[in-house]
């Protein structure tokens, strides 16, 4: 085979390109709009007004911080206070306090400082404070330590909680909790009474009362003076009222009643009820009369008003406000909600969450 001779290449010959001429005569002056002109034109309109030619809603505001961080600290103070109020109501519980002793010990004490079973030696602020090392050990890897972090923690724990509250109830009779309050076994009697009662306040404007067993047998703590209860301290007439009223409980035709109560703390004389606690609260509370009370309770908890959770009922006068507008989306009675509501672009109104009371977002 002969090899083909190599051929050298010399540099390529480029000719220098033609542009076309231009019919500068047909090409639309600075003053006129092509077609394509008038088509982005109109789609930008309809992007920027929204369907059927509506102006869409302005970007919503950025939220102030201060307020952002307001929230964040009431939403971490309402975890924490309702994680403590179940477990004074539990307290006693065998498996409850197996699990506080396994997994949770920092928290073994707390219900009895705060005032489960006699008089608070701390307040629920100072509890949390000494309860950080929980915090920290349960947050310890996660990349969030921060008030809506905490408030998880506290809501992990209130769901496990209240597993074991619906355990102790299902299926309980009106006779086996006589035969509970006659054996007075704290251990027992008390988670049993306390969730019972519990269950009975749900849906209700009391819903979350603080519920502990006192001691002896059938002796109960119905509120409580910590931050936060929201309970009246006075009544219509201005006397005072104690918000952690010492109740007696017994089972009266198969049902769990309040049989009496001490009007004050340091008094040993007793007044009768015998009602079940949701009419005794609204007794108590709400100055109702007891057939008033009674009445309200005959199909379960009475509609909850759109008042804050174990509030008083007044509302407070709201001026340039019609009272028919109380009840309306976007009217709040908050004076930094009015003026936060004020200076929102047309449209736009700050709404409170349903699920989570006390939390508010743009819409």
């Amino acid at each position: 085979l002969k090899r083909a001779p190599r051929v050298t290449m010399g540099p390529r010959k480029r000719d220098r390109s033609k542009t076309p001429e231009v019919p500068w005569e047909l090409l639309p002056n600075g003053n006129s709009i092509g077609a394509a002109g008038h088509s982005r034109s109109r789609s930008h309109d309809r992007t920027a007004n929204g369907k059927n030619g509506t102006r869409a809603p302005a970007p919503a505001p950025a939220m102030d911080p201060a307020l952002l961080a307001a929230q964040a600290a009431e939403v971490e103070r309402d975890a924490w206070r309702r994680l403590v109020i179940l477990l004074a109501q539990l307290k006693g519980d065998r498996k409850v306090e197996q699990l506080l002793r396994e997994k949770h010990p920092e928290l073994l004490q707390v219900a009895d400082r705060c005032g489960a079973s006699s008089k608070a030696a701390t307040t629920l602020h100072a509890a949390k404070d000494a309860a950080r090392e929980w915090f920290a050990r349960g947050l310890r890897g996660s990349n969030q330590h921060g008030p809506a972090a905490r408030a998880k923690l506290c809501k992990q724990l209130m769901l496990q909680l209240l597993e074991r509250a619906s355990q102790l109830c299902s299926g309980v009779s009106g006779s086996h909790v006589e035969d509970v309050l006659d054996r007075g076994r704290p251990t027992e009697e008390g988670p049993l009474v306390c969730s019972l009662m519990a269950r009975e306040l749900r849906g209700s404007r009391y819903e979350g009362l603080w519920i502990s067993r006192k001691g002896p047998a059938g002796h109960y703590y119905l509120g409580d003076e910590q931050e936060g209860h929201n309970l009246p301290t006075t009544d219509k007439d201005g006397d005072p009222i104690h918000p952690r009223v010492h109740a007696v409980v017994k089972v009266v035709s198969d049902q769990l009643v309040i049989s009496g109560f001490f009007l004050d703390p340091d008094d040993d004389t007793m007044s009768p009820a015998k009602v079940p606690i949701g009419p005794f609260l609204s007794v108590y509370f709400e100055g109702m009369s007891v057939r008033e009370a009674s009445n309200a309770w005959k199909n379960g908890p009475p509609k909850r008003l759109a008042t804050p959770r174990l509030a008083p009922a007044a509302v407070p006068a709201v001026p340039n406000v019609p009272a028919s507008a109380l009840a309306k989306p976007g009217v709040h009675l908050d004076p930094k909600l009015q003026e936060l509501q004020a200076g929102l672009p047309p449209g736009w109104e700050v709404r409170e969450s349903r699920s989570k009371r006390g939390m508010y977002f743009f819409a």
